[in-house]
């Protein structure tokens, strides 16, 4: 999750048609790359990596739905999910939240509103903190249904080595959703999870 401090969220999009060709191009040569790999000498354990790239897009809903679900929790409104970057190539309403998705699947954002004055750092502190959570839970989950030493060892089961690329790839987004760091956008400063969980404190001091 982000905040902006200017209100508006951040413009990703390639802006040229130079631009977009590029990413264009790129996308193609790392899809056949990805696709030549996976055929030269193929075993099942190679599949841990399209299954990862799914898993991200996957935990990357997750993610914001997790911001989105506690902001509702403690009486906040949304003003937007999305998930995604790039151009924007749907909109919708779910559950009275105004949710968009955008070209590429790789990274997201939700903007809440707080509606009363009851402890708002606390509040916002748990925003942040709940796409993070949300991903643990998710990895919880599959311990508790497979236990950690089916989801630690090698195995030829495409199943499992689909579970288990769902568990990387949710513990490492965790892990870079927490690393405190902030980016400047075109709609202003955008906060990682774990410097908005920072700052949250910080501006209660």
């Amino acid at each position: 999750m982000s905040e902006f401090q200017n209100g508006g969220p951040p413009e990703q999009a390639p802006r040229t048609g130079n631009e977009w060709g590029i990413l264009v191009i790129l996308s193609f040569f790392f899809v056949l790359f990805l696709v030549l790999e996976l055929a030269r000498e193929f075993s099942t354990a190679k599949l841990s990596v399209p299954f990862f790239l799914l898993s991200w897009g996957l935990l990357l809903v997750i993610h914001e739905f997790g911001h989105a679900l506690m902001a509702r929790f403690v009486g906040w409104r949304v003003k937007l999910i999305s998930i995604g970057t790039g151009r924007i190539v749907s909109r919708l309403m779910l559950a009275g939240m105004p949710l968009e998705f955008r070209a590429i699947p790789l990274s997201g954002f939700v903007i809440p509103e707080a509606v009363d004055d009851r402890l708002p750092d606390l509040k916002q502190f748990l925003i942040f903190a709940a796409g993070p959570g949300a991903e643990l839970i998710c990895v919880g989950l599959m311990v508790a249904v497979f236990g950690s030493e089916v989801l630690l060892k090698r195995t030829p089961d495409v199943f499992l080595i689909a579970i288990q690329s769902f568990c990387v790839a949710a513990l490492l987004g965790v892990f870079m959703n927490l690393l405190p760091f902030s980016h400047e956008t075109k709609g202003g400063r955008g906060w990682s999870d774990g410097l908005g969980m920072i700052l949250c404190w910080r501006k209660a001091a």
